[in-house]
C-alpha cells in the first residue's frame, strides 16, 4: 500500500484550470457504439495499489474514484472518494481540484471531514457523484456529509442544500437534509436533481436552494438482522408523485430534460419523464425481494431491455446518439441500452479484475461511472481498481494509407511476409509461414503433398491446398475442423487464411477497411 502523499492542493487545482484533455480538439470517435472490435480498454491513470499522489499519470494515484464529470474545456473531473477529495484529469497529469488531506484513521486510511471554504481548504466526506451546469460550476453529492456541495468558477466551495446531518427534510439551503446522496445532474434552466440514495427518492434543488422531493418515500420494512429492524427502498411506475425507488444511484439527463435513474437496489433502469409526470422502467427486470431482503436479486442477461438482467447498475452516460451507457457494477461491465436492446460494450461479466485488452476480454473491478470525452473515447470510473479505465480506438495503424495494399499489422507491427496478403472471397490470405508467425506456431510445409502443418505444443493442424478441412491432433486426440476459406497456391507459395490461425491461437483479428489492413492483437496487454 502506498503512502497517502501529494503536492499543495491550491497549486494544482491552479494548474488544473487551464489544461485539456489529450486529442480533445480532434473530431469525436464514438464508432464504438456501432462496433467494438477496433477499439480496446486501457489504464489512463491510476494503480493498483492507492494513494493519493498528484503529477504524471505513470506516478498519480487515486483511491476509490467513483464518479466523473467532463468539464467544457474537455479535462476529467473526478470524485476521488476513498481520498475525500475532487481531481482533475488533463494534460496527462492528475492534479486536485478540490479539498485536501485533513489526516487518516487508525488505518492510516485519510478521513473526511466538512469545512466550505477556498477549494484547497475545503474538506469532504465521501464525495461521490459530480456534474457541471453551463456557467462551469461543479455539484458534488457530499455523501458522508449528506449535503450537495457546490464548487464555484470563483475557487469557493459552498454548501448548496443540506445541513451535515443525515434527515429526509425538504426546504431551502441548510433547513434540507439529505441521506447519503450519491449523484447529481444539472438542467439548462439550473436545477440540480439529486440521487438521495438511502432516502430511496429524487430529489430537485432550485437555483435558489429550495429542496424539493418529487416521488414517494418508501414504506417498507425489514429485518437485516433478527430484531433488528431498518427501512427498504421499494419499486412502482407510475405517477412520479406516487413511483417509489430503491437506491437511486446515478442519474443522466437527457435532450429533453428527462432524467435516466440507475435503480441500483431494483436491478432496473428506470426513466422520469417531467412533461407527462411518469416513471417507467426502461431495461431490467428481477424477481421482487423477500420480506427480510432490502434488495432485489441481481443477475446478467442481455438481449431485450425489458428482460435484461443488472447487477447493481450505478453510473449513467447519455451518448451523442442517445444510445445509454451504463456503469454495472456488480456484473464489473459496461452495458448499452440502445434501441430497445441492452448488450454489453466493455468487460468480461460477472469476473471482476484490472486487465486491460480488447473490449470483450477486459475486466474491471465494480466499475461506478462513464464519461463520453470530447475526442469521442469513454471514460470508466473503475472504482475498487482505483483506476480510471479509457476505452478508445486501437491506435496501431496510424499513418497508414488506403492505398490498394493488404496490409497485416501483429499488436502494432508490420507483419513480416516475402509475399503480400491478398483478399479473395471475403477471406484475407497470407503464406503459410507468415501465418506461423503471427499465430505462434512452427511451420512445415510438404511440396509433394502440397499440404502443411503448423504446430504449437502437441496440438499439429494440418491443411492441405484447395481443401477446407483441417485435421487437428491434439496430444493423440483428433479432430477435424472446417476454414473459412480453402488454402491457394499463389505465383510459388503456399497461402492460407489467416483469420481460422488466428483464432485458434487465441488472438484476436479485426479487419480495418479504412486503410485495408488484417489487425491482429493479443487479447489481453
Amino acid at each position: 500500500m502506498k503512502a497517502w502523499n501529494r503536492k499543495t492542493a491550491g497549486a494544482a487545482a491552479a494548474l488544473a484550470l487551464s489544461l485539456t484533455v489529450p486529442g480533445a480538439a480532434f473530431a469525436a470517435d464514438t464508432g464504438w457504439l456501432q462496433s467494438g472490435g477496433l477499439y480496446e480498454i486501457r489504464t489512463w491513470a491510476g494503480h493498483a495499489e492507492w494513494g493519493g499522489q498528484d503529477g504524471p499519470l505513470a506516478e498519480a494515484t487515486l483511491f476509490k474514484p467513483h464518479s466523473l464529470a467532463v468539464r467544457a474545456d474537455g479535462s476529467l473531473a473526478v470524485s476521488d472518494s476513498g481520498n475525500h477529495l475532487i481531481r482533475l484529469l488533463a494534460s496527462n497529469a492528475l492534479s486536485t481540484y478540490a479539498g485536501h488531506f485533513s489526516g487518516s484513521d487508525e488505518g492510516g486510511l485519510p478521513t473526511g471531514s466538512y469545512h466550505d471554504d477556498l477549494a484547497d481548504r475545503a474538506l469532504f466526506d465521501q464525495p461521490l457523484g459530480i456534474a457541471f451546469d453551463a456557467a462551469g460550476n461543479a455539484y458534488v453529492a457530499d455523501a458522508g456529509n449528506h449535503a450537495i456541495r457546490k464548487i464555484g468558477t470563483d475557487g469557493k466551495v459552498t454548501t448548496l442544500a443540506g445541513s451535515g446531518l443525515s434527515g429526509a427534510a425538504d426546504g431551502k439551503g441548510g433547513a434540507a437534509t439529505f441521506y447519503a446522496p450519491s449523484d447529481v445532474a444539472v438542467d439548462a434552466a439550473g436545477n440540480v436533481f439529486v440521487a438521495d440514495t438511502l432516502n430511496h427518492t429524487i430529489r430537485k434543488i432550485a437555483p435558489d436552494g429550495t429542496v424539493k422531493t418529487l416521488n414517494a418515500p418508501s414504506t417498507r420494512v425489514g429485518q437485516y438482522l433478527p430484531g433488528a429492524a431498518e427501512s427498504f427502498g421499494d419499486y412502482a411506475d407510475g405517477p412520479l408523485a406516487d413511483a417509489k425507488f430503491n437506491e437511486p444511484s446515478g442519474l443522466a439527463l437527457d435532450a429533453k430534460g428527462n432524467l435516466y435513474v440507475s435503480d441500483r437496489g431494483n436491478q432496473r433502469i428506470r426513466y422520469i419523464d417531467f412533461a407527462a409526470g411518469t416513471v417507467s422502467t426502461v431495461a431490467g427486470t428481477a424477481p421482487a425481494p423477500g420480506a427480510d431482503s432490502p434488495y432485489a436479486e441481481g443477475d446478467y442477461l442481455d438481449g431485450p431491455a425489458a428482460a435484461a438482467r443488472f447487477d447493481a447498475p450505478e453510473g449513467l452516460a447519455i451518448a451523442p446518439d442517445g444510445t445509454l451507457i451504463i456503469a454495472d457494477s456488480l456484473n464489473h461491465v459496461v452495458r448499452l441500452l440502445k434501441d430497445g436492446q441492452v448488450s454489453t460494450l466493455a468487460g468480461e461479466a460477472t469476473e471482476p479484475g484490472a486487465v486491460d485488452g480488447v473490449l470483450y476480454a477486459a475486466k474491471f473491478d465494480h466499475p461506478t461511472d462513464v464519461a463520453v470525452l470530447a475526442d469521442g473515447s469513454l471514460a470508466i470510473a473503475d472504482e475498487a481498481g482505483n483506476k480510471i479505465r479509457r476505452l478508445e480506438k486501437y491506435a496501431g495503424a496510424a499513418g497508414l494509407k488506403k492505398d490498394g495494399a493488404i496490409k497485416t499489422l501483429l499488436n502494432g507491427s508490420p507483419l513480416q511476409s516475402d509475399k503480400p496478403a491478398f483478399v479473395s472471397g471475403g477471406a484475407t490470405y497470407l503464406p503459410l509461414r507468415a501465418v506461423g508467425q503471427a499465430t505462434g506456431f512452427k511451420v512445415t510445409y510438404d511440396a509433394k503433398t502440397k499440404s502443411g502443418k503448423l504446430t504449437k505444443g502437441d496440438t499439429v493442424y494440418t491443411v492441405a491446398n484447395g481443401q477446407k478441412k483441417v485435421a487437428k491432433d491434439a496430444g493423440g486426440t483428433k479432430s477435424e475442423l472446417t476454414l473459412n476459406a480453402a488454402p491457394v497456391l499463389k505465383e510459388g507459395s503456399f497461402y492460407v487464411p489467416v483469420r481460422f490461425f488466428a483464432t485458434e491461437g487465441d488472438l484476436d483479428i479485426q479487419w480495418d477497411a479504412s486503410v485495408q489492413a488484417v489487425i491482429i492483437r493479443s487479447k489481453t496487454f
